[in-house]
């Protein structure tokens, strides 16, 4: 019975795989994937998984945060596990918690958002966050939580044992330990706040930024909160997006007797807090600023730090084809660990000046995301800008794509490879 469930553990995982694209880790153990697979499927049918030691990164966009990266292996795992679970509970979430759910993201949260600031008796709106909400996770709550809800999943006990088995190994492993592998800028490590990091958590709380059942279970816990705010406090116009969330009323004392009771709720149900210095309370029509966007009732602008940021981005662009840009500040870095990680594994440059298609490809990528994001604003004329004045020598290797400036392309004499 075991090892036929192993096997069919295995056949799941391979298709976990096949779905998880190319990723460096995956085309180094490509050879050995059938193998590693089938060890891994036994270690899980005979509930003797424990999730390897994780590598730890630090990333400045959108802000300074830590990264920690599972190993592939446990990255199959997690897909495996978030599978057979997420249909189940995907039903229970409200219909308007937006991060990390099919059919849902930024751009549905902003436009749900408008709705609720046009509607009659919304004329003020709260917005609430949590103050270092994954390192401030307790893991035996969200333990707990995940043990009530098992006997109502739709498989069978086996299953659900096993099930039960990789949940509990991963939200009982603390990632600190064993230490995790630096990768990427280490300084930037350093430079973490400690209320931030895991590395400064109390025993027994956080889950690691970067893993998929992190943001899974991250939603299982708010998931108490959303349910609080919508059946207990009957808020008609709330929503939330990971540890971001608006209220609106007709009146600010009606949200700020609503705040003290979710205030009260985070610490003795979930042992939250409110961000001190994070709360707003305002008339809706002087705008939210909400996922990159300053939200208005009828419209939106871009937040003028995705702007900046996208700045930063171009210059180091600019600085990697040619050797040179606006100053060594600038200069100074790249955008993120992944960048240092992907210009390690392949060609980027001919030679100063003649970048390789994969590295225009790669560069392409980054500056249409946000492209995508500002085309979603009243931005025109900015994507407009962007492209005349601040795109510089990289004019000679991308167009805009059509005259809506919405996103950009690679120029024809640059798509085919030096040979």
């Amino acid at each position: 019975m075991t090892e036929a469930m192993a096997r069919a553990i295995a056949a799941q995982l391979l298709a976990c795989a096949a779905r998880s694209g190319r990723s460096e880790d995956q085309r180094a153990s490509l050879i050995e994937l059938p193998t590693l697979v089938l060890q891994l499927a036994h270690a899980i049918a005979r509930q003797r998984y424990l999730p390897q030691p994780f590598t730890v990164f630090a990333v400045t966009d959108p802000k300074l945060r830590e990264i920690f990266a599972p190993a592939y292996l446990d990255r199959l795992v997690h897909h495996w596990l978030i599978g057979h679970i997420e249909p189940w509970w995907d039903r229970r979430f409200i219909d308007d918690s937006y991060a990390n759910r099919s059919g849902k993201g930024t751009q549905a949260a902003i436009e749900r958002l408008q709705r609720f600031m046009r509607q009659p008796g919304h004329r003020w709106y709260c917005q609430l966050d949590i103050r270092a909400f994954f390192p401030s996770i307790d893991r035996a709550r969200l333990l707990a939580l995940w043990r009530a809800a098992l006997p109502r999943l739709p498989h069978p006990p086996a299953t659900l044992a096993l099930l039960d088995h990789v949940a509990s190994a991963i939200l009982q492993q603390d990632p600190t330990q064993p230490a995790p592998t630096p990768s990427g800028q280490v300084a930037l490590l350093r430079q973490v706040p400690p209320h931030k990091s895991l590395f400064h958590a109390a025993p027994g709380r956080g889950l690691p930024i970067g893993s998929l059942t992190s943001q899974f279970f991250a939603n299982v816990y708010l998931n108490e909160l959303d349910q609080f705010a919508k059946h207990t406090l009957k808020v008609r116009a709330y929503l939330r997006y990971v540890d971001d969330f608006v209220l609106l009323a007709d009146d600010p004392a009606t949200l700020l007797g609503w705040k003290a009771r979710i205030e009260d709720f985070l610490q003795e149900r979930l042992g939250l807090q409110l961000h001190p210095s994070k709360t707003v309370l305002q008339r809706s029509g002087q705008g939210v600023d909400f996922l990159g966007s300053i939200v208005y009732p009828h419209h939106r602008l871009t937040r003028a730090r995705s702007v900046r940021a996208l700045y930063r981005r171009l210059a180091w662009f600019q600085w990697l084809v040619y050797g040179q840009g606006p100053g060594p500040a600038t200069a100074a870095a790249p955008p993120g660990g992944s960048w240092l990680r992907w210009l390690a594994q392949h060609q980027a440059l001919y030679a100063p000046g003649e970048p390789t298609p994969a590295l225009l490809v790669r560069m392409l990528a980054t500056i249409n995301s946000y492209y995508g994001v500002f085309a979603h604003a009243n931005t025109w004329r900015l994507r407009q800008h962007i492209y005349h004045e601040r795109l510089g020598t990289l004019q000679r290797f991308f167009l805009p794509d059509g005259p809506g400036y919405r996103h950009l392309k690679i120029r024809k004499a640059w798509q085919m490879p030096r040979w």
